[in-house]
Formats: structure tokens, sequence, C-alpha cells
């Protein structure tokens, strides 16, 4: 009896004590010097590879944001489809990526976009329908001597292109071609 009110006793002090404080992980989790492979869900055909020399990857919005990327790629069947680069990519909870400011040159076309958001737009990046949404872009390539155009909306093989709309500004410099 005596060792059961000791138990109790022991027991009964313990549960009064201040409870010791949990150490909460920051939400982020950083890495340096990571390679990234995105299989985005919307385009499984597809593979994008980043080299970054950092990432953070937050849990509780399922974002990862790559800094200073300098040799991103998308792939499609082992083929390189096109090269990117840019300072800050987000790829949200849907494979989706969006940036303030973001290079691109398409593998076949042979042309480079320099895709630039605007006030509180950025750069968009759809996935399930394959499609760059662009504030401002600027181009050039086979062609295209320089072009620019704004709140643009096109699919990454180029056989879809919308541009303009109020307050849009949009021009274009052909090469000139000899016969």
């Amino acid at each position: 009896m005596i060792v059961l009110i000791s138990v109790v006793a022991v027991l009964l002090a313990l549960s009064l004590m201040p409870q010791r404080q949990r150490v909460i992980p920051d939400e982020a989790i950083l890495l340096e010097n990571a390679q990234v492979t995105l299989y985005p869900q919307a385009d499984p055909e597809a593979v994008w590879q980043f080299s970054a020399p950092n990432v953070d990857y937050h849990t509780q919005r399922q974002e990862t944001t790559l800094f200073n990327i300098q040799d991103g790629k998308r792939l499609v069947n082992n083929e390189t489809d096109f090269t990117l680069r840019s300072e800050r990519i987000t790829i949200d909870a849907n494979d989706n990526l969006r940036g303030d400011n973001i290079f691109v040159h398409l593998i076949d076309a042979n042309w480079n976009l320099d895709m630039q958001g605007r006030a509180e737009r950025q750069v968009y990046i759809q996935q399930r329908e394959g499609k760059f949404e662009i504030p401002i872009l600027d181009y050039s390539g086979d062609g295209i001597d320089s072009s620019h155009d704004e709140n643009v909306r096109m699919n990454f093989d180029l056989t879809d292109f919308e541009a303009g709309g109020p307050d849009s500004i949009g021009y274009n410099r052909f090469v000139e071609t000899t016969p």
C-alpha cells in the first residue's frame, strides 16, 4: 500500500510540474546547392530539372522557392524542350511556377524569351495547359529581330499565342530574309 501511495504521489508531482516547451521547427526547410527535379502531375510527359544554390521549402504552403537558377530545363521524352534561368522561381502545390523575371530559351524555335512581371502580377507557368502567362514579354530569335508584347498567354510550343488588351503595347521587328 505504501508503494502504491508513493507511485501516485510521484505521478501527481510530475503532473503538476511545468511542461517543457516543445521546440517547433521553422516552417521552412532550407537547402544549399540543391538539385531539384519536378515531375508535374498535370504534365506527366515532362520533367523539370533545376540546380540552385539556395532552395526554401515552406511546409505549410507546400511551396518550393529556388534562388539564382542558372541551368534549369524542361525535358519531354528525355529531350530538352527549353532551358530557363531566374533569380527566383516558386513552385506551388500544383507544380505551377511563378517568378518576377524568367529567361527562357525555346530550343526548337530558337527563341529567347525575357518574361517579366508587372506590379503585383508575376510570370506564371501553368503545367495543366502548358502555357506561359506573361505580363511583359521581350523576345528575339529565328525570324525575329526583337519583339515586345504585354499580357501574353502562349503555350510551350508557340502554336497558341495571345497578346494585348487595354493599355497594352506591342511591337514586332522581323528579320528580313532574301528569297
